[in-house]
């Protein structure tokens, strides 16, 4: 029977990060990973994480160390084309920035202003404020602050394009001109920008708009914009989640839209209302909005929603009774008939790694992986968090802030490698953090779908 197998070899805690990147240079002999040095505790801004590869022989290559990490999305480390050469983010002087390293050279060949979320084969990096993301709650760095706290919206804050070769630099969009396009700003507070994700093309790039509002929710919008700038969309508003293009023209997305209380949250009486009385009256909205028979679904349940990349996109289902819970997709870079999805950890800690084939509907479960018991070390939690919005600690408790922020908290994150015959995860179910490799080619290679 198939199951995983170890892909870093060698003593400490290795990570890759999120679902969104293939961790394989182009050769598909060297797999990014990121050495972290204490899983127990948040990213501590005066300890660095190392920075490197394993090779063929699965020996840790380790070129340098970055203080700009996370450990749902790590530093962001990814190939450049079809080089070996990588960037990675890193803390520059007094600013968020990024590092290229040439594997074969076994240095860093290059330090860059601006930090890189995603880049193209050409090398023309697209970058968020990493700042206002850890401010506000999201996957960013600790250890500079939020110049732009003070603003709702900035004008000068947003997604940054700059290109690695030549380092010319500029603003792409910025958040003001998000929460200005198809809504009203001053609906939310505290606006940024999260989760960007080149399409297949690499001509447009999806994110997630957040915003805060007066009941002490938050209100998330999938958008797109062309690599130059051009044709904004929002495709959905909602509670929105993890997503991955299906294609050059949709996107897959968990979540739920259309409901009682996000078309409450959207409305001009919501913006009139007292935040007070709004926060006080969120437990009777809910009652109101969802049915009373206990255990029963809101009246927008929440699915796997495939979005054409349009203005106000009419949903359709992904894989609807089939994938019932919210999770870390990335179809596949050589058939994207195919996908990788984990789940959450069920009540008894328990993650699933599954494959979905979308022509077939057909769910294949690969294996399941339980979360260690170590709690979070406490004694640095206050230092470490500290930056984080006020408003975001008190919606936590100092223990679930600490554990979601520190290594112990492990989603899978599966992602694959470019010719599809094996994904990479992170788990921490043998009681160190590593990363782990999966053979599918025999299974999709069996269930290939026939194009006629």
């Amino acid at each position: 029977m198939q199951k995983e197998f170890i892909l870093s070899v060698g003593e400490g805690d290795f990570f890759f990060g999120f679902h969104d990147l293939v961790a394989w240079n182009f050769a598909g002999d060297k797999l990014l990973a990121l050495q972290a040095p204490d899983i127990t505790v948040p990213p501590d801004p005066r300890v660095a994480c190392g920075v490197g590869y394993f090779d063929a022989a699965q020996q840790f290559r380790r070129l340098g160390s970055t203080y700009a990490y996370n450990y749902p999305q790590g530093a962001r480390q990814q190939w450049i084309g079809t080089t070996d050469t990588f960037i990675v983010n890193d803390r520059v002087g007094e600013k968020w920035g990024a590092r290229i390293y040439d594997a074969n050279a076994g240095k860093c060949v290059s330090t860059l202003p601006l930090p890189a979320h995603v880049i193209t084969d050409e090398g023309i990096a697209f970058g968020i404020d990493y700042a206002r993301l850890f401010r506000v709650g999201g996957y960013g760095y600790t250890g500079l602050p939020d110049k732009q706290a003070h603003i709702h919206a900035p004008v000068d804050s947003g997604i940054t394009i700059h290109n690695v070769y030549t380092g010319e630099q500029s603003l792409l969009l910025s958040i003001a001109a998000v929460a200005n396009y198809r809504m009203n700003p001053s609906l939310g507070q505290h606006h940024y920008i999260t989760h960007l994700l080149l399409n297949p093309s690499r001509n447009r790039l999806a994110f997630l708009h957040r915003y805060k509002l007066k009941d002490g929710g938050e209100t998330t919008r999938l958008m797109t914009v062309g690599t130059d700038g051009g044709e904004l969309r929002c495709l959905a508003t909602g509670f929105l989640s993890h997503f991955d293009w299906k294609d050059d023209g949709h996107i897959a997305i968990w979540g739920r839209t259309g409901s009682g209380i996000e078309k409450l949250r959207g409305s001009l009486l919501y913006k009139m209302m007292p935040a007070g009385l709004i926060a006080n009256g969120k437990k009777v909205l809910k009652k109101l909005l969802y049915t009373g028979e206990k255990g029963a679904k809101a009246v927008a349940p929440f699915n796997w929603l495939l979005l054409e990349d349009t203005d106000n996109a009419v949903p359709s289902m992904l894989a609807k009774d089939i994938i019932t819970e919210d999770g870390h997709p990335m179809f596949c870079p050589a058939d994207r008939d195919w996908m990788i999805c984990d789940t959450y950890p069920d009540q008894q800690g328990v993650r699933t790694l599954f494959l979905f084939q979308y022509s077939t509907q057909q769910k294949t479960t690969l294996g399941t992986y339980r979360m260690i018991d170590t709690k979070p070390d406490l004694r640095l939690a206050d230092r470490l968090l500290e930056g984080v919005d006020e408003g975001v600690l008190k919606a936590f408790s100092l223990e679930q802030m600490a554990f979601t922020r520190s290594g112990l908290h492990c989603d899978l994150h599966p992602r694959w490698k470019r010719d599809g015959s094996l994904v990479a995860f992170d788990s921490i179910h043998e009681g160190s953090r590593l990363i782990y490799g999966y053979d599918v080619s025999s299974i999709i290679h069996a269930n290939k779908s026939i194009l006629v």
